[in-house]
């Protein structure tokens, strides 16, 4: 653990030197432009200070004590009374603190840093183009707009937002602006905001649909399911063809206990889209919550068919076999899931009552 926390330390503080090349002011206000490093970024030289320090004490002196604690667990004194005395170098997992010397240090903002930068390398020659049209004419509304897309592929949502910003200072009515703004907000769980934006957006452009039915999703998480279902009833008023919509109103119906209303709309969107996967996966769950379940297994084949790699069906499927009493054939849908992602929680815990259930029945038949 201490070599990789001093090899990550030491990679940060080279972006650092890169990213603060004293030789070369051009590049590194071109490399600071292109990524969008600020300037009170945790690489920065004043950010650093003194950290670059104690990584080069840490690595000249490898056999330096260290605790390792995670949180809410401690060391046991007993076993060594003077260890955490004697310690000068401590990292705690918890609060992603590192003590040197009883000076505290914080890891956290750098690995949030380094994370964001190494995700945009990904779209650099994209952003590099942005920011040369940039250089050109600082309000091109066309490169900003570019650029903050860009940031929210690589999930950067406070810069995608602050580009946002600035492309609305210039264009302040554009809807595809708005729109964007409120699902950077949606992704950073700020439902109020997005609904707002969302709002403009509609103001601005109420023929494009898909504002209107990304504002019935954030209603929906937020708990507002009259207000989702009404912002739904609009789109298809206007587009009884717009399968999202169809099943973003089966999913408030059946958040509001109108199950089978629920299933009506999930027909509809499936009318429209047979292939449409998350209404058949939407369709399965309810199935199988109303007791239908030969009916569930049957959509649950057909969605399976379409993606045979989505562990959720997988567990889904084995959920309505154990309820037919089919625990063979359980047990090989869970354990496909299980191969799909290991580790995966509804299917551990299916799991569990199948093997049960098995064990049971062993014992009945024995007896």
């Amino acid at each position: 653990m201490r070599l990789c926390l001093l090899k990550f330390l030491n990679e940060c503080e080279g972006v650092s030197k890169v990213l603060w090349n004293s030789n070369d002011k051009k590049l590194r206000k071109h490399l600071k432009s292109v990524l969008s490093i600020p300037g009170d970024s945790p690489f920065s030289p004043a950010a650093f200070s003194g950290l670059g320090a104690v990584v080069r004490v840490i690595e000249k002196t490898g056999g330096i004590e260290k605790i390792l604690k995670d949180k809410g667990k401690e060391n046991k004194p007993e076993e060594n009374p003077d260890h955490r005395e004697s310690a000068a170098f401590v990292y705690d997992t918890g609060t992603k603190l590192l003590t040197f010397n009883e000076k505290n240090y914080e890891i956290l903002p750098i690995f949030l840093a380094a994370r964001e930068l190494y995700a945009s390398l990904s779209l650099f020659k994209e952003l590099q183009g942005c920011t040369e049209m940039l250089e050109r004419d600082s309000e091109d509304a066309t490169a900003l707009f570019q650029k903050a897309v860009l940031m929210y592929k690589v999930r950067r949502f406070e810069t995608a937002l602050q580009l946002t910003a600035q492309v609305l200072e210039i264009i302040p009515e554009d809807y595809r602006v708005w729109y964007n703004r409120g699902v950077i907000f949606s992704e950073m769980g700020r439902l109020e905001e997005a609904i707002a934006a969302y709002d403009r957006a509609i103001e601005l452009e109420p023929a494009f649909n898909i504002t209107w039915d990304n504002k019935g999703v954030a209603l929906y998480r937020l708990g507002r399911f009259e207000e989702a279902l009404e912002t739904y009833e609009n789109i298809l008023l206007k587009s009884p063809k717009y399968a999202e919509a169809w099943a973003g109103k089966g999913s408030v119906l059946s958040a509001l206990g109108r199950k089978e209303e629920a299933l009506e709309a999930y027909s509809s969107a499936l009318k429209i889209r047979p292939d449409y996967l998350e209404a058949l996966t939407c369709t399965g769950s309810l199935l199988s919550r109303l007791g239908r379940l030969e009916e569930a297994l049957t959509v649950y084949d057909r969605a399976l068919k379409l993606a045979q790699t989505e562990q959720g069906l997988w567990a889904g499927r084995g959920f309505v076999l154990l309820e037919l009493n089919e625990y063979e054939e359980a047990l090989k849908s869970c354990n496909r899931a299980l191969e799909l992602k290991p580790g995966f929680d509804p299917a551990l815990e299916l799991k569990v009552r199948i093997l049960s259930e098995i064990s049971r029945q062993k014992v009945r038949t024995s007896q």
